[in-house]
């Protein structure tokens, strides 16, 4: 118990520690991702007005930046409401031979001197990795109730965490992590560059235009409001060329293979970010899926090559062609996407086709399937492969942006569509492509409010009035 109790004392925050959590080698702060501005209100209402959420829990795929959120959110708090703020790392309590439910007794009986509902004064607590302690759920459910006065702030595994007890689901709020936008992208490009010609997205422009493309309620409307939008548009990626000194083009490949994950963006080494993105499969798999034994490690990572390259799936084939049961092969999709290492789709139609063993798999981030291509096919990429790519991060930026009841995919046709996203009255439909001109797949799968064709090749929208498609720069759609 002296280890606890020391382990916590130096661990009180020091303004020393967060400057040095919150900046670089260069000791430049590290830039703010947008989910910053919700932990930032979520710490002042808490800390002036006393409201709920008071107990937050980051979960995503690692690497995504959820430590860094946590330690700029500590900042804020030291600089603005409270000094006492204590950082546990379930790492090291493991090491300690020690559970949270000792950090509590310690904290009421060697730092407070008083059970936690008795504080007085306001008081942050972070902890890492909180999926790896032992009965974690019982003992956060214990400081939840008993810590009143408490803003607790998490991190971990989306796998454990996104299902946990129903009790502990009505206790705290989860936010999830997703990899970063094109636009955060950008502001990290630009701050590596020069700090102080940072790249900020245009204010309100994101918004404006994902109500565009996604809900708006004809295609009239969808038209007018793109061509509102242009100009903002043209002026931010001409911006954005001109400080980082690299085409759009260069850009959104680097983004999309290599750096929406947030850990790998320092590594310029292509072939080092490919090598650390495979470590990092292998640490998710066996670290954060319960229960998986290096038989299913090997069937998993198979799966994953599968899934690769070929991102509609069957469970009745995958049984066939892996030799076990079909309801084995359901649970390592639900775990992967569980993991946040896949993004799950099902079949548009009714409740048949959607409860069938159809479902259209993809990856949360394209760097993972990036990597595996790499093992496959080496550096070069045919386009047909990179499209896979770009298919991807659509599906990221869909599933952020949207409910994942809302959004499926074409079934049932020859030639289906790559999403339907079910908003306003009829569906919007949606197709994505490295050179897309054919409107064929939207136009003949059935009745839809308008259609959207991504195409990474064309730097201008244009419009099919006659059918009510619209065909959208991937640059542009990467700016929702």
């Amino acid at each position: 118990m002296k280890e606890l109790i020391n382990y916590i004392k130096n661990n009180v925050i020091t303004n020393k520690r967060l400057e040095g959590e919150v900046r670089d080698e260069r000791n430049q702060k590290l830039p703010q991702r947008n989910a910053y501005v919700v932990l930032k209100k979520y710490a002042k209402d808490f800390f002036l007005k006393g409201t709920q959420p008071r107990m937050i829990a980051l979960s995503g795929l690692r690497g995504v930046g959820k430590t860094t959120l946590m330690w700029q959110t500590a900042n804020y708090v030291y600089k603005n409401h409270t000094t006492k703020i204590f950082f546990i790392s379930v790492d090291d309590l493991n090491r300690l031979s020690a559970t949270l439910y000792d950090v509590i007794n310690v904290l009421e009986k060697e730092i407070f001197h008083c059970s936690l509902n008795e504080l007085n004064d306001r008081v942050m607590i972070m902890i890492d990795e909180v999926h790896e302690a032992k009965e974690w759920q019982k003992d956060i459910k214990i400081l939840y109730e008993k810590g009143k006065k408490l803003f607790v702030l998490t991190t971990g595994s989306s796998a454990l965490l996104l299902h946990s007890s129903s009790d502990l689901a009505a206790r705290w709020t989860l936010m999830k992590i997703f990899p970063f936008k094109f636009c955060e992208f950008i502001i990290a490009k630009s701050w590596i560059k020069n700090p102080k010609k940072i790249i900020f997205p245009v204010k309100g422009l994101s918004n404006r235009l994902k109500n565009t493309i996604l809900f708006s309620e004809n295609y009239e409307k969808a038209k007018n409001g793109i061509n509102n939008l242009q100009e903002n548009i043209k002026n931010y990626l001409q911006n954005s060329e001109r400080v980082i000194d690299k085409s759009i083009n260069l850009l959104i490949d680097e983004y999309v293979s290599y750096h929406n994950i947030a850990r790998f963006l320092p590594l310029v080494n292509k072939t080092l970010v490919i090598e650390r993105v495979l470590a990092l499969f292998e640490r998710i798999l066996l670290k954060d899926i319960p229960q998986i034994n290096q038989d299913y490690f090997y069937i998993y990572n198979r799966i994953l090559f599968r899934i690769a390259l070929s991102d509609e799936i069957n469970f009745q084939s995958l049984s066939k062609e892996f030799r076990i049961k079909e309801t084995e092969i359901e649970k390592i999709i639900v775990n992967l996407n569980n993991a946040e290492i896949l993004n799950v789709f099902i079949p548009h139609g009714g409740i048949r086709s959607r409860t069938g063993g159809n479902q259209k798999v993809f990856f949360m981030s394209p760097s993972l399937r990036r990597a595996l291509y790499t093992k496959i096919y080496g550096d070069k990429l045919k386009d047909e492969l990179r499209a896979k790519l770009y298919e991807d991060i659509i599906a990221m930026y869909l599933k952020k942006n949207l409910s994942g009841g809302f959004i499926s995919f074409g079934y049932g046709k020859k030639k289906n569509p790559d999403f339907i996203i079910e908003t306003v009255d009829d569906s919007v439909i949606m197709e994505i492509g490295i050179n897309k001109t054919s409107v064929t797949q939207i136009k003949t799968y059935g009745k839809y409010r308008y259609g959207i064709i991504i195409n990474s090749k064309i730097k201008q929208v244009k419009f099919e009035d006659s059918n009510r498609i619209i065909f959208i720069p991937l640059s542009w759609m990467l700016l929702i």
